[in-house]
């Protein structure tokens, strides 16, 4: 028995590249521990090396790849199970490719989440500390500038002057704040609830409906029956609302209905894809169609997450605009009007 290495996980690329180099090896009829072996020797990273090494040894010792991979400690379970099963069913071949792809997809599904949530946060950020600047260290030289005239500042500019000596009171306490804000939506990021939340309800769910159709397409493909299939995809999705959608579908499996009828009936894919599912079921090509749906689920979430970030940024930038605007305004009226005055 081997020990779990201190590498941490792979990343989503790294175990695409993995995937994809270790099918070509069993396309090509050599055993998996052979090339184990030339993969190690090609490689110049030690760490690389080392994590290798330990899984070649490991099934030289007679071991099968997905016990090898889970003894290293560094794939994901979900990764590993597909593996025994591809193992298991003959298909590794398939499900070594398969999981290339899909691992390909959670990297750019993965991408544009990130996108979603800290895009908007960094330029919402952005917007407070030029707020916070133009309030706590240059109003208070425009109040300075009256002061030495004789003047008073009133109505909104009084108030901006108020608002400037607490900013410039509590600004260690402010920044601790917004340094408090953000850990707070890093660490809210990373739970699957925080997700959901940060996501919104409609992007959210177009990419869980991408992500069921992805990891169905990958158990059909693989050799797979629905019902594994469903399972495994729950331990996938985070989204409740998507969750019961796939128990709906298994209770209307479970009552005799086919999976592509069960589908529609527990609301998971739109009505346009219907007749895909009926198409799919009828000519034996699920996993095709299931792999079709999944790329046009991702599609709209990619679009939707395009969208929602260009109607924001000019949001944004109008309301800063604005109250950049109202700033000067305030400051510099009553400061013309009295240099005339003096002229």
């Amino acid at each position: 028995m081997g020990k779990t290495l201190s590498k941490q996980k792979l990343s989503n690329p790294e175990i695409t590249a993995f995937c994809r180099q270790i099918g070509m090896i069993v396309r090509a009829g050599l055993p998996t521990y052979v090339g184990l072996s030339i993969l190690e020797e090609e490689t110049r990273d030690k760490e690389t090396k080392d994590f290798l090494n330990s899984i070649y040894e490991y099934m030289k010792d007679g071991a099968k790849l997905h016990e090898a991979l889970e003894d290293s400690g560094v794939f994901p379970t979900y990764m590993v199970q597909m593996i025994k099963i591809g193992e298991e069913t003959g298909h590794l071949e398939e499900t070594l490719f398969s999981l290339g792809d899909y691992y390909e997809r959670e990297e750019e599904i993965k991408t544009g989440i990130k996108s979603a949530v800290f895009y908007p946060f960094v330029m919402i950020l952005v917007m407070l500390v030029v707020i916070i600047v133009l309030v706590s260290k240059i109003l208070p030289v425009f109040s300075q500038i009256y002061a030495e005239l004789g003047s008073e500042l009133t109505g909104f500019a009084s108030s901006l002057m108020n608002i400037s000596r607490f900013l410039n009171k509590y600004m260690v306490a402010l920044a601790f704040f917004l340094i408090a804000c953000i850990i707070f939506v890093i660490i809210l990021y990373k739970t699957d609830t925080g997700k959901t939340f940060l996501l919104g309800g409609r992007l959210s769910m177009l990419v869980s409906t991408s992500r069921f159709a992805n990891c169905m397409y990958m158990a059909l493909y693989s050799g797979l029956d629905v019902d594994r299939g469903l399972e495994l995809s729950e331990k996938l999705i985070y989204n409740p609302h998507m969750l019961d959608k796939i128990r709906q579908c298994k209770e209307h499996i479970a009552q005799g209905e086919t999976f592509a009828k069960s589908l529609v009936l527990a609301n998971i894919f739109s009505d346009m894809y219907a007749s895909w599912l009926t198409v799919g079921f009828t000519t034996g090509s699920m996993d095709e169609i299931m792999n079709e749906i999944s790329r046009s689920y991702e599609e709209a979430a990619s679009e939707e997450i395009h969208h929602f970030i260009s109607l924001l940024e000019p949001c944004l930038v109008v309301i800063l605009a604005i109250l950049i605007g109202l700033v000067l305004i305030s400051f510099m009226l009553p400061l013309l009007g009295i240099l005339s005055s003096i002229n």
